[in-house]
């Protein structure tokens, strides 16, 4: 099996060359591509090592895929932090969905294989992962009710997945610079932050006063790109307003911790 092109990949650098870098596919068994050097960042690379060393795990973007050669070529530089950090997120997820299915077949006394394959076809019809689909079966009890599975069966997914899963988010937050040398400029740059603090989302935002002319948008969603995706089109919306009234708006990414 060959992942697709255009698919975000976890893998384990295998080893490095002058002109590039062999990459273990952790999620395709037997499966490695290549990491030219070109590919691995926007800036010159004097030394490869500078940004990656063997056995790292690094998120890479699928360029091409050649299956009949049997070669994939893979990007390190076209991937954003928080591509990166979403990627990381969700094969974090789906381990913790398979030690779950374990957990419940331990229960149901049953082979963890045919936990896993009856489970994964049931909620594969609505959810985009296991974990995902285990998640709506620990906060809607709903959703188990409509599964094609025996009552112990479901009954114990129910009970398991309840207590090992917890809704989750992710936080995080920008800057924006406003100001406004209109007579009513104060009110202008009020208008601006009620527009980033009132933008429609399924998000959680809020604004924060730092110092003027500076203040902080938060915002709190269950993965990161949802959340990038929010903090950009609220600050758009405050920066947007001030600039029609002959004001001035700039933004910044705050930077996250490591």
């Amino acid at each position: 099996m060959f992942p697709n092109e255009g698919e975000f990949v976890l893998g384990t650098v295998q080893s490095i060359f002058k002109q590039g870098a062999f990459i273990t596919l952790d999620e395709y068994v037997g499966k490695r591509g290549m990491l030219p050097l070109s590919e691995i960042s926007l800036k010159w690379v004097r030394n490869i090592r500078d940004y990656v060393k063997e056995g790292q795990k690094v998120v890479l973007l699928v360029l091409k895929v050649d299956m009949e050669r049997g070669h994939i070529d893979l990007s390190l530089r076209r991937v954003n932090d928080a591509q990166r950090k979403q990627k990381l997120q969700d094969v974090k997820q789906e381990q913790r969905a398979k030690k779950i299915l374990e957990l419940i077949a331990a229960e149901l006394k049953v082979k963890p294989g045919e936990v896993f394959e009856k489970v994964n076809a049931e909620l594969g019809k609505d959810y985009v992962s296991l974990y995902k689909g285990l998640e709506a079966v620990s906060t809607n009890p709903a959703v188990v009710e409509k599964l094609k599975l025996p009552d112990k069966w479901k009954t114990v997914l129910a009970e398991i997945a309840g207590k090992s899963i917890k809704p989750p988010y992710v936080e995080i937050a920008g800057y924006v610079e406003l100001r406004s040398y209109e007579p009513n400029g104060i009110d202008v740059i009020k208008k601006s932050l009620e527009k980033i603090a009132q933008h429609k989302s399924e998000a959680e935002l809020s604004v924060g006063y730092i110092s003027a002319p500076i203040y902080r948008i938060h915002v709190k969603a269950h993965d990161y790109k949802t959340a990038e995706k929010v903090l950009q089109q609220a600050s758009d919306a405050g920066l947007s307003y001030i600039q029609e009234k002959r004001g001035v708006g700039e933004f910044h990414r705050e930077l996250e911790k490591q």
